[in-house]
């Protein structure tokens, strides 16, 4: 996995960033094997929040509002 790291930040992205959402879609439309899900199937996937997130949200709900601790940003 390191070596595809460090080839995915090696790699000149400006292209692909340059380009609009359909754009992209033409480019990939001769790959067969390539599907875009539908509505109906983005509608049947499930959000998972990262660990991290899910723990910051779970502490966040179990403070009284109004605690005594400063907002996250603030401390940074």
């Amino acid at each position: 996995m390191d070596e595809a790291d460090r080839l995915a930040k090696e790699f000149d992205w400006s292209p692909f960033d340059a380009m609009s959402d359909d754009e992209i879609r033409a480019h990939w439309a001769w790959d067969k094997d390539m599907t875009w899900p539908t509505e109906a199937e983005l509608a049947e996937f499930d959000l998972v929040l990262p660990a991290k997130a899910r723990r910051e949200r779970a502490e966040a709900l179990a403070e009284p509002a109004g605690g005594d601790k400063p907002p996250k940003e603030a401390a940074e």
